[in-house]
């Protein structure tokens, strides 16, 4: 048998160097997940969105794998005296002043020297020793590195002018130089120069405090009118637009990732799920639009409930979103799954069935997390008058005539959602 080979004794990264750096690394990641969660309204173009909303999910499940890893390593808390460097540097990634800033810094620069640093670790650990860990890596790396090659393919277009383009490499050469401050993603970096300067006028834009679209867009303050009850292609076209609406619901779940402090890991976790899903939506209405020979761009969108909810904190989003919104919304689509497979339209009831499914999981995340997200902001009310609060909000405010029918029918019912009703 040919003998694996290792790095020298003197160049091996110990247990406690690999415990360091993954501690560091999966702080990042799932830091990185938010403030993409947070720039996702900020992002005008409507494929990056989509791409954006994907990318914070892998983030957070590579977080995951390095936890399990840590756990293993006998590290039981991985949260413990958080590393200040971490915040120090997302917070730095947050004050783009554009999309295209943004994206570059995140992407070229941080995303890079993640992808450099796992390549490190495994090139520089016992490959029986530490297996395990090389395994967990080498699960990981392949996603991180499509998000690499994705980014160095779609974001240069993005910088269409002189002043765009020197805007973004002052930009890059700014986050390279914070990074340089903090010892480099892992740490492990001699700390270089005096304190990074930002560029002048840099400063924290999110939250954001509406939605951005790219220009082929025509924004509307009302969502689709309703279409005739006895009217089948004009009911199929309006469901699956409003599910490609659902893009303000990521945008929402986005901001409130990046919003809400002082949860525990698992929180942000499932945020970012909640997250992708939506995301996911939008582009299952996108899919079935283009069947029906129509692009999400053929009618007016709008971006009024994502602007809405950013008039109220983070909990009174999330309650409206799960508590509300989504746990309202079964009966219809359950009633409308049977109609497609009564009219023999099996492409549109699989797609409503995967959403049933998705929005049974966002409820249970919304039980789980909102009475935890309560006691987190002092909220010391009844969950129940929360509820009630919530859908009085939806009834004023939400530009989705179904969304505004469904909490007056709860909201006359006095009714409260548990899962059972759900399924």
């Amino acid at each position: 048998m040919n003998a694996i080979p290792a790095p020298a004794d003197s160049q091996r990264l110990s247990p406690d160097d690999v415990i360091s750096r993954l501690k560091r690394l999966q702080a990042f990641e799932i830091q990185s997940a938010r403030l993409l969660g947070g720039w996702l309204p900020g992002v005008e173009r409507w494929e990056i969105k989509h791409e954006i909303a994907l990318h914070l999910w892998q983030d957070a499940q590579h977080s995951r794998e390095l936890r399990t890893r840590l756990w293993e390593l006998r590290v039981m808390n991985p949260d413990r005296a958080p590393d200040p460097a971490v915040a120090k540097v997302i917070a730095g990634l947050a004050c783009a002043q554009a999309d295209y800033e943004f994206l570059a810094g995140h992407y070229l620069v941080f995303k890079a020297e993640l992808v450099a640093a796992y390549h490190s670790i495994v090139a520089n650990i016992h490959k029986v020793y530490d297996a395990p860990t090389i395994a967990i890596i080498q699960r990981l790396l392949p996603e991180k590195e499509a998000q690499l090659k994705w980014a160095r393919r779609e974001l240069p277009a993005l910088q269409d002018s002189g002043e765009k383009q020197r805007q973004a490499s002052r930009w890059t050469a700014w986050i390279r130089m914070l990074l340089g401050q903090v010892g480099g993603i892992a740490g492990t970096e001699p700390v270089t120069g005096a304190e990074a300067v930002p560029p002048p006028g840099s400063s924290c834009p999110l939250p954001f405090p509406g939605a951005l679209r790219d220009s082929r867009f025509k924004l509307s303050e009302s969502g689709m009118a309703m279409p005739d009850e006895n009217d089948t292609e004009a009911k199929v076209l309006f469901q699956f637009f409003n599910y490609s609406q659902e893009m303000q619901a990521a945008e929402t779940l986005g901001s409130i990732l990046w919003e809400t402090a002082g949860m525990e890991w698992d929180f942000y976790y499932d945020i970012a799920r909640h997250c992708y899903d939506e995301e996911r939506h939008s582009a299952l209405g996108e899919s079935r639009l283009r069947q029906l020979g129509h692009h999400v761009t053929d009618f007016p969108n709008c971006v009024a409930n994502y602007a809405w909810r950013q008039l109220y904190d983070p909990l009174r989003r999330y309650t409206a979103l799960t508590y509300v919104i989504e746990a309202d919304g079964f009966k219809y689509k359950h009633e409308t799954y049977q109609e497609h497979m009564k009219n023999g339209d099996t492409e549109s009831a699989q797609a409503v069935l995967y959403d049933i499914i998705d929005e049974t999981n966002h409820v249970r995340f919304g039980q789980k997390w909102v009475p935890k997200m309560m006691a987190n902001g002092g909220y010391g009310e009844p969950l129940e008058k929360l509820v009630a609060e919530c859908r009085d909000i939806v009834v004023s405010h939400s530009t989705s005539a179904l969304q505004r029918a469904f909490a007056i029918q709860h909201r006359k019912a006095g009714s409260a959602p548990t899962s059972a009703a759900m399924e």
